[in-house]
């Protein structure tokens, strides 16, 4: 156990290194001493993808365990000069967001249909909050776990699309200059991947980004160019596998690793904006995943810790941390007698090797071009592939019950856990304490927290769309985007519903 604990903390020390790295401005001790009215020439946005605040309790209650402290955010509550609120985020069409209408209304200031991005229900597209920053000489920069094309991203940057349009994603991108660009992703913009066989990598090279595929390009990035680093095909894996497997914790470097390179580029200029996104939170809660949401909770925490450290070194910076909405409604469930094992349980969790998205690689294979291989069915074989991976040990009995998801043939008593992975999350209920509502998002309201110029706009209960204003009038743009009336209800048949696992 001390072992894995030692891999998962040991790039920590990142936040140590930031102290020395942002050298630009002597800077009081503690930036938090700005007086109110002043505003800001350096705004981070850091949003944990898919946290509720259960997620944010549990994953502070692992990190106590993990790394001996505690979570950065929550010891924000105990800082002067901090402000915390509640945020609605409803989209247009639903009182349960997705993603992309989430981000959007940051974006814009707009609430749109869920499945858009910055795009109105009669067609008008909506300017969005990087296209106004770069017109005013902000820098911007986008920093994410998940594909750099992914529905957060996104919605600070590109318009008039479905969520699901990653290659224009990559091309909007590229016609805004965005300054940076961190994340996954690399099938949208290699030529060989994508659908209509447009080479976006050359196109990028040509416009003076430099392109980076791995941490040794990222830590050797030059400062004076623009940068699209894209570090896996898809999304970048979660912390608990690349925790475990060298080549991966070689290769792709962390949240934390990307958010300080950024700030590192971005500080050498007067104003910018940046985005950094846990993203992958939110897939672990989706697939009732606990130690892949939770440790990546963490690791998101350390990203946050850089940001905490730049903002102390430089007073003009405001930083916003905050959740686009809660995905499965995690909790500790309290068990045995006086509920004394619930603590045991739950410290099951650091005994995990890797998340359910590889188990579901060993249980049911992807096909291949030329066969399509067997899902695994023998009720022995399947527990010993998750004891292998999770380090608990099941009965072949209630490994049996997971054969009929294995096949797709399942039927449970909830649909919105009609999912093999959501019945994992049930299994293993059983071994950490961890109950999961469903593979969805809810309609929570959403903890945001604010230090630096301007955070005390974020206090109290705000609504999402009060982002993208205070963000706008502390930089001084005057500009406010169309909106439509909220809309009671779609049809199954009106063509916007999206499946119910959204990132």
């Amino acid at each position: 156990m001390a072992v894995s604990r030692r891999k998962f903390i040991s790039g920590s020390g990142l936040v140590a290194a930031s102290v020395a790295a942002f050298p630009h401005i002597a800077r009081p001790a503690d930036a938090a001493a700005t007086r109110s009215g002043q505003k800001p020439s350096k705004i981070i946005h850091l949003v944990a993808d898919g946290m509720s605040l259960a997620t944010l309790s549990m994953a502070d209650q692992l990190a106590h365990l993990s790394r001996k402290r505690g979570l950065a955010w929550l010891n924000l509550h105990r800082r002067a000069g901090a402000h915390h609120g509640l945020m609605d985020m409803r989209s247009l069409s639903s009182l349960v967001t997705d993603s992309s209408a989430a981000s959007s209304s940051w974006g814009s200031g707009s609430r749109i249909v869920n499945g858009t991005v910055n795009i109105l229900p009669d067609g008008r597209e909506l300017t969005t909050l990087y296209e106004l920053f770069g017109q005013a000489g902000w820098k911007r920069g986008l920093v994410t776990t998940t594909e750099i094309t992914h529905a957060t991203p996104a919605g600070f940057a590109t318009k008039g699309l479905k969520r699901e349009a990653a290659e224009s994603i990559a091309t909007q991108y590229l016609d805004r200059g965005v300054e940076v660009l961190l994340g996954g992703g690399r099938k949208f913009f290699d030529k060989t991947k994508r659908k209509d066989k447009r080479d976006v990598y050359t196109e990028y090279r040509v416009k003076d980004y430099a392109l980076l595929n791995e941490s040794a390009d990222l830590a050797a990035a030059p400062l004076d160019k623009r940068w699209l680093g894209t570090f896996a095909a898809s999304h970048l894996p979660f912390t608990v596998d690349h925790t475990h497997d060298t080549k991966l914790a070689k290769s792709i470097p962390t949240l934390a690793a990307m958010t300080q390179r950024a700030l590192e580029k971005l500080a050498r200029h007067e104003r910018f904006i940046l985005q950094v996104e846990g993203g992958r939170v939110d897939h672990g809660c989706h697939m009732n995943d606990a130690a892949a949401a939770f440790f990546d909770q963490i690791a998101f925490d350390e990203a946050l810790e850089v940001c905490l450290e730049f903002q102390r070194q430089h007073a003009d910076t405001l930083l916003v941390i905050t959740t686009d909405h809660s995905t499965g409604n995690p909790g500790l469930n309290g068990t045995g007698l006086r509920y004394g094992l619930s603590p045991l349980l739950f410290s099951n969790l650091l005994e995990v090797k890797a998340s359910f998205s590889e188990i579901l690689k060993k249980l049911s294979p992807p096909e291949e071009r030329d066969k399509k291989p067997e899902p695994v069915t023998d009720p022995a074989k399947i527990a010993a592939i998750i004891k292998e991976a999770i380090g608990y040990e099941i009965t072949p009995r209630r490994a049996k019950l997971l054969v009929p998801f294995i096949k797709k043939e399942g039927e449970p008593i909830y649909n919105l856990m009609n999912t093999l992975t959501c019945q994992l999350g049930q299994l293993m209920a059983n071994y950490t304490g961890v109950g999961w509502t469903s593979g969805a998002h809810t309609s929570d309201y959403v903890p945001i927290s604010a230090i630096g110029p301007g955070a005390e706009r974020f206090a109290g209960f705000i609504q999402n769309t009060d982002v993208f204003r205070h963000y706008t009038n502390l930089a001084g743009i005057d500009f406010r985007n169309p909106e439509s009336p909220l809309v009671g209800a779609v049809s199954p048949d009106s063509g916007i519903l999206s499946p119910h696992w959204m990132a």
